[in-house]
């Protein structure tokens, strides 16, 4: 798992590289002052040629900024978990409600590197109560995030995003079954998964063994999240990067409709939970074992 810990890195710069442009959808301060301190080079040459590289993830990052918002100031959720937060800003770039929580879920290494990042060079507080929890996706995170105070009587916002593929089809099967468990009523799931699709893709084929090579490979996919999701309880609004607003103008991969087989595609999720009998026991969707 220590292979995902580079990829935190490798997206804490992404979202600094978009915070740089002049026309950015987000500006995640933390991100940035984590490139200039680690890659002062890239840093330098990003402030004076911005990129459009990196245009797909800072869609996808704005899209569950603003899902995330739309459910703490919209709705009951006063706790908030990201799963495989990495290096992610948003405790201390979006303007919370005062009362909110933020647990921040990761492994132990990732918790301890953000941790002494931030205690040498990140900004002085948060902009909600922000709680780091050590735990892996495929152990017993759940009871980690029990022991931080977390309360499942309460409504949740949860955030799964750049995590989902890396994990096997059973694994992530697991990790939406305990998060579905955990959620009280008004709790709202958002996250990222991609199609089954992708792995059979012939544009798609390079970008899988570098990834496999670089000791990251993707391992799972959903043919249709809509139903995946219900036969949990969730009632899901399923987005493609491409056709959401903020992708106007940047270099984002247009997709074909969605009944026209073959295509990679990236979903990118907001659940309301709409059964309150959270059995985690309900069967899923079965996996594609492409990959």
């Amino acid at each position: 798992m220590s292979s995902l810990t580079e990829t935190a890195r490798w997206i804490a710069c992404a979202r600094a590289a978009e915070s740089l442009r002049p026309d950015r959808l987000f500006d995640d301060s933390l991100a940035v002052e984590y490139l200039r301190r680690t890659d002062p080079e890239l840093y330098a040459g990003l402030r004076s040629e911005p990129s459009s590289r990196f245009d797909v993830l800072a869609v996808r990052t704005r899209f569950f900024d603003d899902c995330l918002l739309r459910a703490v100031t919209e709705g009951a959720p006063r706790q908030v978990v990201v799963l495989a937060a990495g290096l992610d800003g948003r405790a201390f770039r979006l303007p919370w409600p005062a009362d909110v929580t933020l647990y921040e879920v990761d492994l132990p290494e990732a918790i301890e590197e953000k941790s002494a990042f931030l205690a040498r060079h990140g900004p002085a507080t948060a902009r909600c109560r922000r709680v780091p929890v050590s735990g892996d996706l495929t152990g017993d995170w759940p009871a980690a995030l029990a022991e931080a105070g977390f309360r499942g009587d309460l409504p949740t916002a949860w955030l799964a995003e750049g995590v989902l593929y890396y994990l096997t089809g059973d694994q992530v099967d697991a990790v939406v079954d305990q998060v579905t468990e955990l959620s009280a009523p008004g709790s709202v799931l958002c996250l990222e998964q991609v199609n089954t699709d992708l792995y059979r893709a012939p544009w798609m084929q390079q970008w899988l063994r570098t990834m496999r090579d670089e000791g990251r490979p993707w391992l799972s996919g959903v043919a249709d999240p809509e139903t995946w999701l219900a036969r949990r309880g969730w009632r899901a609004a399923v987005h493609e990067p491409c056709h959401l607003p903020e992708a106007e103008g940047r270099l984002v991969p247009r997709t074909p409709p969605r009944d026209v087989p073959g295509a990679a595609r990236t979903w990118l999720i907001r659940a309301d939970l709409v059964n309150e009998s959270n059995d985690p026991g309900r069967p899923g969707q079965p996996h594609d074992p492409a990959g």
